[in-house]
């Protein structure tokens, strides 16, 4: 499993980010860019994208703006490190989970699930979420965001599945299952604040988690 996850991962990789086994001013630099995107986070998922800006980043990271522009030219040179960053610590935060299930939690419980549910309610994906919906309206936006979404959605269908031994003889499946999973808890997330009670939210997944099961021993195919 760590071989998965360090395939899956050096292909998400942001760059700028690592640190190791160079100098004192570069692992700093290293440092003060994590800290820029862990502030540029925050700023998405508490103001959004469009009251978003460099000047306010940089107050939340600490740091002078000039300082930051050394970094981030420009605001969207600064997104678009935001949007790997994101989509790097959310995959690494799922593989770390599904590695720590026990095979029949993985496998008969379908507990990877609930792994990627808890994902959805990270202020990781609140940020990709501001980005994703606000790339629809923005075109500049949409030329950086898109492929970058792209390219994580096909690591899903590509190498994750390698943490999935039990669906090795089903890739089409497989690949239905993270479609269906990934549509329904993000329609879920949305609807989270919407829907009362919240008893609707576990009665959901687990119907999922059955759906997946059934998909994966072939008692339910596409267009049965």
């Amino acid at each position: 499993m760590d071989e998965i996850l360090a395939r899956v991962l050096a292909q998400l990789e942001p760059d700028g980010l690592d640190g190791e086994g160079q100098s004192w001013q570069q692992r700093k630099s290293v440092q003060t860019r994590i800290a820029i995107l862990e502030a540029a986070i925050d700023c998405l998922g508490t103001h959004g994208y469009g009251r978003t800006t460099t000047q306010l980043i940089a107050e939340m990271a600490g740091i002078s703006r000039g300082a930051m522009l050394h970094h981030y030219a420009t605001k969207l040179d600064l997104i678009a490190g935001v949007a790997d960053y994101t989509m790097y610590k959310r995959m690494e935060v799922f593989i770390h989970g599904v590695q720590s299930l026990p095979e029949a939690e993985r496998v008969d419980r379908v507990s990877g699930l609930e792994i990627y549910w808890r994902s959805l309610l990270t202020r990781e994906f609140r940020a990709y979420l501001e980005l994703m919906i606000a790339s629809r309206t923005d075109p500049e936006l949409a030329q950086i965001f898109l492929p970058k979404a792209r390219r994580y959605n096909h690591a899903e269908l590509t190498e994750v599945v390698r943490a999935f031994p039990e669906w090795a003889a089903n890739p089409d499946g497989y690949a239905l299952a993270m479609d269906y999973c990934q549509a329904s808890m993000q329609g879920l997330m949305l609807n989270a604040d919407i829907w009362r009670p919240q008893a609707r939210g576990p009665i959901l997944r687990a119907f999922v988690a059955q759906t997946l099961a059934m998909l994966r021993t072939g008692a339910l195919s596409p267009g049965a």
